[in-house]
C-alpha cells in the first residue's frame, strides 16, 4: 500500500514568509524565516482570521500615532498691543 505524496500549492509568498497548502492532505504548512507550522485548513484559517484582526488594530494604532505626531498650533487669547 502506497501513500500519494504531498503536492504543495503556494497560497502566499513574500520574502519574509510563505504559506503552502497540501489538499490532498488539508495540511497548511506556514513558513517564517527559520520557523515552520503545519496546521489543519480550519487551524490554519483560524489563526489567519486572529493575524488579519491584530494587523487591522496595530495599522489603527499607526493611524493614532502619525495624528500625534508633529506639532499643534494653538492660539493665545492674549493680544500684544
Amino acid at each position: 500500500m502506497s501513500k500519494k505524496p504531498c503536492t504543495h500549492e503556494c497560497l502566499a509568498a513574500t520574502e519574509l514568509s510563505k504559506v503552502l497548502i497540501c489538499r490532498g492532505c488539508g495540511v497548511v504548512h506556514l513558513h517564517l524565516q527559520n520557523m515552520s507550522l503545519r496546521l489543519e485548513v480550519a487551524d490554519f484559517l483560524s489563526f489567519a482570521d486572529t493575524m488579519a484582526e491584530a494587523a487591522h488594530q496595530a495599522r489603527a494604532g499607526e493611524k493614532d500615532q502619525s495624528k500625534r505626531a508633529g506639532f499643534t498650533v494653538v492660539k493665545s487669547s492674549t493680544r500684544l498691543n
